[in-house]
């Protein structure tokens, strides 16, 4: 007499694991453009920080190279004027704190703080 062991997924497994990939997909979706927008915000502010002048501008320029540089990677969405600090600290230190509160399901939301400050001397 051949006994046959069982292989593989039941159904219920199958749809436990597709629940679980849609689940994660989701919030991948969901996160990972505001990640990109903060990384395009740390490459713009990196930028700024080599910039040999960047410690003789104005607080006005500072923050229009900031935003043009933001607006190029299409990043303006949650980043914005007000969200940027420029303080005579050491030269100037260039802060950019923001908030962003995305729709996840139903009630619940997702709430994201990014800050970056950079040193130009």
């Amino acid at each position: 007499m051949n006994i046959r062991k069982q292989r593989g997924l039941t159904l219920m497994g199958f749809v436990m694991v597709l629940v679980l990939v849609v689940f994660f997909s989701y919030a991948a979706m969901r996160i990972v453009p505001l990640y990109l927008e903060y990384q395009a915000l740390i490459s713009a502010m990196n930028t700024l920080k080599a910039d040999p002048r960047g410690a003789k501008m104005s607080v006005k320029q500072i923050k229009t190279k900031l935003i043009n540089s933001l607006w190029v990677n299409y990043a303006t969405d949650n980043i914005q004027r007000k969200h940027m600090r420029v303080t005579r600290k050491d030269g100037l230190q260039v802060r950019v704190a923001y908030e962003v509160r995305k729709d996840f399901v139903g009630n619940i939301d997702l709430i994201l703080s990014f800050e970056r400050t950079v040193q130009l001397k």
